[in-house]
């Protein structure tokens, strides 16, 4: 435990390129006390409403909340959501010189309404066009990235499949010349172009339809994980697999099984964002594959704790590490 504490001390110091789906989350809250007359639906009284960063905005969030620095990388719209997505992005420390404005482009929004007293989410809104993102806009967000990864010390693919990251741009991390922490939480659209990462982090479904083997049971587990870093060539793999805890894939090691921690959960929105940012902090500050995992099986029990998108701050993980010791 003594060494997770150094490694968390040196947040500070680490500067991480976030690219990827910038998206707006908002919460609708209300309470709902009788079925509708017009049909049978819910009828929510709204009581509260606010947005949140989320997508790879939430990693971005995550990594400011940790004490980490970084630049955050991605498409947004010429829209009111957009430009309150860069506004909080600067509030929280980041910088935001890596986000560029389409006017074609809508930004990516997703309304969830939520009930009390159980905090149940009745329906989620999504709002994003259907339009490929244009050639010109993603080149320049591959540029920039090639032109900025030799300058920090470690980058973060936050990948939702919707356009931001692309074969082009994964291409030209895979030939980056400098050898920097490089961690990827991937998604369907892009499978088969990731490339020589430090790490990937898919869920269990994720995992199952990467590599074509479905997980039921620890032998099958096993075999989609080798698969994974056969396929991807990564030093290693991290499987999240929800209420079962993750599982640590590494070459030629024994995989590490690391269980749930035991907490209330309440859901699990943003859960992945907060395991990407914390490995890669941890990574990039010296912790090792092992130890870089049990900080962030650590930090994603926070997540569940809470209903919604949510940062988990620095002093809390310390004092939770402290309490083990």
């Amino acid at each position: 435990m003594g060494n997770l504490l150094e490694v968390l001390q040196r947040f500070q110091r680490a500067h991480l390129l976030v690219v990827g789906d910038l998206m707006l989350d908002r919460f609708v809250w209300g309470e709902v006390e009788r079925l509708s007359p017009e049909a049978p639906v819910p009828v929510l009284r709204v009581i509260n409403e606010n947005f949140r960063l989320g997508g790879a905005a939430n990693v971005v969030h995550n990594i400011c909340s940790l004490g980490g620095k970084v630049t955050a990388c991605g498409i947004v719209g010429k829209d009111e959501p957009g430009q309150r997505i860069i506004a909080t992005l600067k509030k929280i420390g980041a910088s935001t010189v890596g986000v560029l404005a389409d006017r074609q482009f809508q930004t990516i929004q997703k309304s969830r309404i939520i009930a009390s007293p159980h905090h149940q989410q009745i329906v989620r809104l999504d709002r994003e066009g259907r339009t490929p993102v244009d050639l010109r806009t993603r080149k320049r967000l591959r540029d920039f990235i090639r032109a900025r990864v030799e300058r920090c010390d470690g980058i973060i693919i936050s990948d939702y499949g919707k356009g931001a990251v692309h074969p082009e741009l994964l291409d030209a991390l895979a030939e980056r010349k400098r050898k920097v922490v490089y961690v990827v939480d991937p998604k369907k659209e892009n499978y088969g172009s990731y490339k020589f990462p430090t790490l990937v982090t898919p869920n269990k479904a994720e995992a199952s339809e990467a590599s074509g083997i479905a997980i039921v049971d620890e032998a099958t587990l096993s075999s989609a994980g080798a698969t994974l870093l056969r396929k991807w060539r990564a030093e290693a793999v991290l499987i999240t697999r929800g209420a079962d805890g993750m599982s640590l894939f590494r070459q030629r090691r024994r995989v590490l099984h690391l269980p749930t921690e035991p907490r209330d959960v309440f859901e699990v929105t943003g859960a992945g964002d907060t395991v990407v940012a914390v490995c890669a902090l941890a990574l990039v500050c010296g912790a090792s594959f092992e130890d870089a995992a049990v900080i962030a099986n650590v930090a994603a029990g926070f997540v569940g704790e809470e209903v919604g998108t949510v940062a988990v701050p620095l002093d809390k993980l310390i004092q939770t590490i402290k309490d083990r010791t």
